[in-house]
């Protein structure tokens, strides 16, 4: 196995593109139009305005080229792909009621970049198109349109072009409507005679409209009261290391691995399960036994593809759920089937009205003491297009472990994010590559991401053998449980140091003097507190301690609040502390 940086284990042919042009690219779609926002628009609405630079505020792909293509075909291509899908000429007006605004003709710009000097052929393109993508990433877009499309061309071969890529706005797609359009544009650029428009499908003011009905309406209020149980009893924070304090760094960790990309193939034919659904089981496992959970309370992500009409819909359809899988008692194949079962029932549960969801999770969020973050545990990047009769055949033990010598870990920095750890498997065939990411690395270090990997590749390769019994899962795994103090309590789903719901409480309260006990009166974690001009009840304590609470990531609000008039020499002694003036939980 090897470590290293991204930029120091991968090399390629170095790439350095020169912006040359700007074609413009003129298209007539069937209709214009204007309407309400889709429930899955909706949800990347609620969170955009607050956030527009945020790292998924838009979506850059690179889109399949044939091995030769002119930029004459990219561009009639590029027309005919936004004429026939109504999100690439959309735009979306702000307000109270937000509204979503479709252009029947337009003209779109396609950006030609030369990669100067020198052979370039088919065999460059990979590295051609990620530096596109990077391009497109770098770039500024003022204009901020529903779509951008670069092209990368060869002078030395007729500017052929070597790779195209595109930067979407979130708002008009999601990952699996980038699926639709890498393959609707391959298919236009090898076959001309594609190049018409057709007959439109079902878009995005379609779907609003259907959303509009009465059936669609009580699905959706259902799937809130799925996710209102489920808000309940999922943790703060579902994995940080004891005692770690948050540095403000954010990195990410790949596992690149053949032999794991074998043994899921094996354990999936064998389980009759997805692929996706194995890797996230093992990873299940891992982090349940590192964190010391029987059972993990977890957000995934919905792609909301279910229906027939939905199966080839261009725009924004993705939203989160959350899923409980349990883990305790169970095989390796047991858990590969709950999991998979588990994961599809709560994306069924993924649709519905973000505001309202927003409302709810505001109440829970007062109710239980914490902020939610649902930025999802796990999300596979991968098509499952496979037959799970077939899907091992053809791969032997042996050859998974002369694999393992082939197995690579690399790392890099990553934008900062909430969530402290984060899974995403971008490719199965061939090599397995997933990725670990921590959103801080002061609460989930690198050194951990990596054994976590290890670990998981471990689990898979042993159950590429046969189901592995749940008693023999923690020897496979290999961590031992997060070691904690008697400070460490498991409370409300969650486990926290009361150091550091001391620490909330002292910013929220401060300069009053508060100390924060383990439990107290037969209660789970309690503070004790003087009061001041601004906290004189259990609501006011708790407002403020809710108020601070995005700054102190792994801790939640104490469970109970004792007000007293003045504080004792000693407030580490609970009975040092006079008689309280006020007592309750704050929770109104």
């Amino acid at each position: 196995m090897s470590t290293g940086t991204e930029t120091g284990q991968r090399r390629r042919r170095r790439v350095r593109l020169t912006p040359m042009r700007s074609i413009p690219v003129e298209f007539a779609g069937e209709r214009a139009g204007e309407g309400p926002l889709t429930l899955g628009q909706l949800n990347t609405y609620s969170w955009l305005p607050r956030t527009p630079d945020h790292r998924y505020a838009i979506l850059c792909a690179e889109l399949p080229v044939p091995a030769v293509v002119s930029v004459e075909d990219v561009a009639e291509a590029v027309a005919v792909l936004i004429a026939r899908h109504e999100s690439l000429r959309t735009t979306y007006v702000p307000g109270e009621q937000p509204r979503q605004r479709v252009a029947a003709a337009g003209v779109q710009l396609l950006e030609v970049c030369s990669l100067g000097e020198g052979q370039w052929g088919p065999r460059d393109r990979p590295a051609v198109g990620e530096a596109l993508v990077r391009w497109l990433r770098e770039s500024p877009d003022p204009g901020r349109c529903p779509v951008r499309v670069a092209a990368a061309i060869a002078p030395g071969a007729g500017d052929r072009v070597i790779a195209c890529a595109a930067a979407f706005a979130h708002l008009a797609v999601d990952n699996g409507a980038i699926g639709i359009l890498k393959r609707d544009f391959a298919g236009l650029l090898g076959d001309p005679a594609r190049r018409q428009a057709g007959r439109p499908g079902h878009q995005p003011l379609d779907q609003a409209e259907l959303e509009a009905t009465p059936a669609e309406r009580r699905r959706a209020d259902a799937a809130l009261d799925y996710l209102r149980e489920q808000s309940r009893r999922i943790p703060r924070c579902l994995y940080a290391l004891p005692g770690a304090r948050a540095s403000g760094e954010s990195l990410e960790v790949e596992l690149s691995s053949v032999a794991v990309a074998m043994a899921v193939r094996r354990v999936a034919a064998r389980t009759r399960t997805s692929r996706s659904s194995v890797v996230l089981a093992a990873i299940c496992a891992v982090v349940a036994r590192r964190a010391s959970y029987r059972e993990l309370v977890l957000p995934v992500l919905s792609s909301n593809r279910f229906e027939r009409h939905l199966v080839n819909y261009v725009g924004s359809l993705a939203q989160g759920s959350i899923a409980t899988v349990e883990i305790g008692g169970k095989s390796f194949d047991q858990l590969a089937g709950h999991t998979w079962t588990t994961v599809m029932e709560a994306s069924r549960q993924g649709r519905y009205d973000a505001v309202k969801r927003d409302a709810m999770d505001e109440l829970i969020e007062h109710e239980r003491g914490l902020r939610f973050n649902y930025d999802p545990l796990f999300n596979s990047l991968v098509p499952e297009s496979w037959s799970g009769l077939t899907a091992g055949v053809g791969f032997q033990p042996e050859e998974i472990h002369v694999a393992l010598a082939r197995t690579e870990l690399r790392w890099h920095p990553a934008p900062v994010n909430g969530n402290p750890i984060r899974f995403t498997l971008n490719q199965i065939d061939g090599c397995l590559r997933l990725d670990a990411w921590s959103g801080d690395a002061g609460l989930v270090p690198r050194a951990e991401l990596e054994s976590v990997l290890l670990a998981v590749e471990r689990l898979l390769v042993a159950a590429a053998h046969g189901d592995v019994a749940g008693g023999r899962m923690p020897e496979i795994i290999g961590l031992e449980p997060l070691a904690g103090t008697p400070d460490r309590i498991l409370v409300d789903s969650c486990w926290v140091d009361v150091a550091d719901v001391q620490r909330l409480v002292d910013d929220a309260v401060a300069p009053a003097v508060a100390h924060v006990f383990a439990s107290a009166g037969g209660r789970p974690l309690v503070a004790h507190l003087a009061a001041t001009d601004a906290v004189r009840t259990p609501e006011q304590a708790h407002a403020r301690c809710m108020a601070v609470l995005a700054h102190h990531p792994t801790a939640i609000t104490p469970r109970h609040y004792v007000i007293c008039r003045t504080a004792p020499s000693d407030p580490a002694d609970p009975t040092a502390w006079p008689a309280p003036v006020a007592t309750g939980t704050g929770r109104a």
